[in-house]
């Protein structure tokens, strides 16, 4: 019999195959039905479960801190590169330095750097659109699917870490020509994602919906998206992130429904609505964003020293 964590390995390649062929001739309907249904079932049951362990911080109230930040920087207007920015950093200094004093110290220096390094338009761009997006659900996604990998040693986990490098190499080299006119209602509601085809591409006036380089981002937009998403459900065993109470399943049951449906029926305060959602669970788990990158550094750093 196949161990639990190979099948679950196999079970994420075959996801990512499917991610891959569904982005492949549907990119921009995947991309707005995979953020609309899949989206708000993973992020109230992750923040399920992040907050059963603690939000992976070291102290109790520490998520209590990120928190204040966020709604102090959001109530002093600040633009949302910054606001991802300090909350990114502070989860770092929260997690790796104990006490108060270093604690003040290294948030003052953080401040200090936002400050200075967000005047840039790169770092402004990386941090108020791609860490709350691509980098979310394609660099994280990949960091714990690599620190899985490293820690349990199974060739299964190896594999499925290389398919998923892979699938986005593949999807901009393979079928390049075949384009699939979007349904009217992608076009209609796809703007919401529009800025990461328009700022990648470094051009605002390009057709997103014809041109060729738009239509490929997209697919790894959409495949992107959706495996991590998928990905989150595939673990379910293994994290045991179902084991809740009869009442709160029934209650993000009913958030998740009402959310699908103000998607789907006024779709401007859906997507605001998914957003801020999107955007909570973002920021809840950076320190476990975090943790995984430490994780990764023991795990090489043991291979290579063999300590």
């Amino acid at each position: 019999m196949i161990p639990n964590i190979n099948r679950i390995n196999y079970y994420n390649i075959l996801a990512m195959l499917a991610a891959s062929c569904l982005a492949l001739f549907i990119p921009f309907e995947l991309v707005l039905l995979s953020y609309a249904i899949l989206g708000p079932a993973h992020y109230l049951t992750e923040i399920s479960w992040l907050k059963g362990k603690q939000f992976f911080t070291l102290k109790k109230y520490d998520l209590l801190l990120i928190l204040a930040v966020v709604i102090i920087s959001l109530l002093l207007k600040l633009p949302y590169a910054n606001v991802i920015f300090y909350a990114f950093g502070l989860s770092f200094i929260l997690l790796t330095i104990k006490s108060s004093v270093g604690r003040l110290l290294a948030f003052i220096v953080l401040v200090a750097a936002g400050y200075f390094l967000l005047t840039h338009n790169l770092l402004r761009t990386i941090f108020g659109l791609y860490v709350p997006t691509l980098i979310h659900v394609y660099i994280f996604t990949g960091a714990f699917l690599l620190f899985g990998a490293l820690k349990d040693r199974n060739v299964s986990g190896y594999l499925a870490f290389s398919i998923f490098l892979l699938c986005p190499v593949l999807l901009c080299l393979l079928f390049t020509d075949l384009h699939n006119q979007p349904s009217d209602w992608a076009v209609s509601n796809y703007k919401h994602f529009a800025s990461l085809n328009t700022t990648t591409l470094r051009n605002q006036n390009i057709n997103i919906y014809t041109n060729q380089a738009s239509v490929i981002l997209t697919r790894l937009i959409a495949f992107a998206y959706t495996y991590h998403y998928i990905n989150w459900f595939t673990k379910t065993r293994v994290i045991n992130w179902h084991r809740i109470t009869v009442t709160r399943a029934a209650v993000i049951g009913l958030i998740w429904i009402a959310s699908v449906t103000l998607y789907f029926f006024n779709y401007r305060l859906g997507i605001k609505w998914l957003f801020i959602l999107s955007l909570a669970h973002v920021i809840l788990e950076f320190p476990l964003n975090h943790r995984s990158f430490i994780g990764i550094g023991k795990e090489l750093r043991t291979k290579i020293t063999g300590a």
